[in-house]
């Protein structure tokens, strides 16, 4: 099977929520990449594709308490309380939410430099994107 995703996609463990229409749904953060993020949420959100969404992800308040990092997002599937979003606009700085995406994806303790290198490919390709 030939793999489709453009972006290595990480694993996580940040908490999330995500906001529709005033109703927020917790839940953990399974993988992200540059373009989206697998959410695992509480309940089943049923949302049908193409819906827009505020995504919030809880970032660690070590060594400095830091506001949720805030991703409007659209729903692209979902299947219970799994549900995937690709990632539309974010609140802050492009430099800025790439950085923290950076974070996110390096906080796997045992990465080694070989993943470390293909993740700053990506980021380069992704700086590079139009």
């Amino acid at each position: 099977m030939t793999e489709l995703r453009q972006f290595y996609r990480a694993p996580s463990s940040k908490k999330v929520e995500l906001v529709h229409h005033g109703e927020c749904l917790s839940g953990i953060l399974e993988n992200i990449s540059f373009n989206g993020a697998l959410l695992h949420l509480c309940h089943s959100p049923g949302l049908p594709g193409g819906t827009g969404c505020l995504l919030r992800i809880h970032l660690d308040p070590d060594p400095e308490p830091r506001p949720p990092l805030q991703i409007w997002t659209e729903v692209v599937h979902g299947y219970d309380d799994l549900l995937g979003v690709k990632f539309v606009d974010h609140d802050v700085d492009g430099s800025g939410c790439i950085a923290l995406l950076m974070e996110l994806m390096r906080e796997e303790p045992d990465q080694d430099r070989d993943d470390l290198d293909r993740i700053r490919g990506y980021l380069a390709d992704y700086c590079n994107t139009p």
